[in-house]
């Protein structure tokens, strides 16, 4: 609720949107914080939410790399979340990046993280963003969440305490955990 009520009457940065005003653009892209999904790229992101940024790969057997930008303590229009952005990879920028490792270690879970040199880094600036996952500071109640983004088409229940909740119009689903932060990840691809 606090959330809501720090945001309704905020005056919103010209140059910036808010999450709640996402949307599917002619050619059927997300379009999230003036970002367009598979067009804008990770330079593109940090004129919005600036340079400090954390690039990390993530790697399992069964799912295909994942390279991560993270960017912590963010400000959008007045709202203090974190920030991650999937950047599109192909072949040649694996190759690139397995080049140019800084770190690599295998996580608990068995998945592989690995950070890379800055030759790495600055070879990244270019690549289009796949989906963009805006985590906020504040916690959202399901009032506070209807309000600002309307009813979801559908929810689905994952466990006890959380939930998915489709947008599909605004090319969002919002993780509803009743006893965590929630997170709103942008895409273009359905998420089925």
């Amino acid at each position: 609720m606090l959330f809501y009520l720090l945001t309704r009457d905020m005056q919103i940065p010209q140059n910036q949107s808010m999450p709640w005003q996402s949307f599917i653009n002619n050619q059927g892209d997300t379009v999230v914080f003036n970002l367009t999904m598979g067009s804008s790229n990770l330079t593109d992101a940090m004129h919005l939410f600036g340079s400090e940024v954390k690039a990390s790969l993530f790697e399992s057997e069964d799912k295909e790399p994942e390279l991560e930008a993270f960017f912590s303590s963010t400000k959008v229009g007045g709202i203090s979340a974190n920030i991650i952005l999937n950047l599109m990879l192909d072949q040649k920028h694996i190759e690139r990046l397995n080049n140019n490792i800084k770190e690599s270690m295998v996580m608990p879970s068995g998945v592989r993280k690995t950070t890379f040199n800055l030759i790495a880094e600055a070879s990244m600036f270019d690549l289009k963003i796949k989906s963009l996952t805006f985590i906020p500071k504040a916690d959202l109640s399901k009032k506070v969440i209807i309000n600002l983004f309307g009813e979801p088409s559908r929810v689905e229940l994952s466990v006890q305490s959380v939930s998915y909740w489709y947008y599909p119009t605004k090319g969002l689903r919002i993780i509803v955990d009743d006893e965590n932060k929630e997170i709103l990840e942008f895409y273009n691809k359905a998420i089925q």
